[in-house]
């Protein structure tokens, strides 16, 4: 039994997805109830496009098919090779073999679209490589709804720009991260990752749930749980990020982490950790580290029950920490329990709209 998030209405609650103990059996994509809360964040997430055509995929399908709904294709990387900007790709239900790589590139106002026909119904089972089960490098890109597992040293990874992965559940990848951004000279930018779940990967404290290290966007309304290092982490080109609504416990190094490389030129500035929800880490609570600046700002968290509770910081300001039993109607730490928050949590009534930093820049 594995937990999947469900949008409820709190009001300014913390965490605005909230997971409940589920069935395996896969949710339905998009889900018709009880459909999407809105995310409050300092930046908007990048918005998708509406496809222009589409291609399909199952694995009953044949990669000499056209892709067409009747006669499908069997591999994303097919589908890949086959995708032009505008193209949405429907993945059936199934299993399909890591390592995965797709590099086709949408544009701004045409992005490619990789989307579960049912959330977590079809599952990238890594190889056993080195590398990620599933590395997108293209620009504009979404990968929505897919479960992705296996024994290869990372789960899902971005190397692209202006991408988004939304929905997907990464787990079990314990030699390295659960979902990732990264390419050679950490040259990616404008990444959002939302309402994914990423737990049980990592080797030891430098593998983490989310591991993201490129400039702007929105890591909003996930639920990493139960990894080596930290749930979420940030680092390298860590600046102008959102960090928001996120529910964050059981990982052994600690719950968030914002930083940049001492020996690495730059600084993570600019980044919003606001009304997340960090509880039973083993170490850190939230805490910067490296060379940071003085435009982060912590605002509104919640802590409990971590190894240190404080928002550790060496230049940011924070403001709202609460320090208090969230009240989940039954937590568990293996991710089996039902962590919606009870009508007498602290939690509910006590998030925050940051304020936004200014313009996002989506050219290209």
């Amino acid at each position: 039994m594995q937990i999947r998030s469900v949008a409820l209405s709190v009001g300014m609650a913390l965490v605005l997805t909230l997971p409940v103990a589920c069935s395996s059996a896969p949710a339905p994509y998009p889900p018709a109830e009880p459909g999407p809360v809105p995310i409050s964040t300092s930046r908007p997430p990048i918005a998708p496009t509406k496809a222009s055509t589409q291609l399909f995929v199952s694995p009953t399908g044949n990669d000499a098919n056209s892709g067409e709904q009747s006669t499908p294709l069997r591999t994303l990387s097919r589908a890949a090779e086959l995708a032009k900007p505008g193209v949405e790709v429907r993945v059936a239900d199934g299993t399909y073999q890591g390592k995965l790589l797709t590099e086709a590139s949408g544009t701004k106002d045409a992005r490619i679209s990789y989307v579960a026909e049912n959330k977590w119904g079809a599952k990238i089972v890594g190889d056993g490589d080195k590398g990620a089960a599933w590395r997108n490098n293209g620009d504009f890109v979404d990968l929505v709804g897919f479960d992705v597992t296996g024994s290869n040293t990372d789960g899902l990874t971005f190397g692209g720009s202006f991408g988004r992965m939304v929905d997907n559940r990464v787990h079990g990848f314990t030699r390295g991260n659960c979902i990732s951004t990264n390419n050679e000279g950490y040259t990616l930018h404008d990444i959002d990752v939302i309402g994914n779940i990423a737990f049980g990967c990592g080797k030891s404290e430098l593998d983490h749930g989310i591991y993201v290290a490129h400039p702007r966007g929105v890591v909003a309304n996930n639920i990493s749980y139960g990894n080596k290092g930290y749930g979420i982490q940030c680092w390298h080109q860590c600046a102008d990020l959102d960090v928001s609504h996120n529910l964050v416990f059981n990982n052994a190094e600690g719950g968030i982490v914002i930083g940049h490389p001492d020996d690495e030129d730059g600084t993570a500035d600019g980044v919003v950790v606001s009304n997340n929800i960090v509880v039973h880490n083993g170490k850190d609570g939230i805490k910067e580290s490296g060379e940071t600046g003085t435009n982060n700002r912590y605002l509104n968290n919640l802590v409990w029950a971590n190894g240190d509770d404080s928002v550790a910081l060496n230049t940011g300001t924070k403001a709202g920490t609460i320090r208090a039993d969230p009240q989940f109607v039954d937590f568990k730490p293996d991710g089996a329990g039902d962590y919606r928050l009870q009508p007498s949590s602290p939690a509910i009534g006590a998030g925050t709209d940051a304020a936004p930093l200014g313009p996002r820049a989506m050219a290209g």
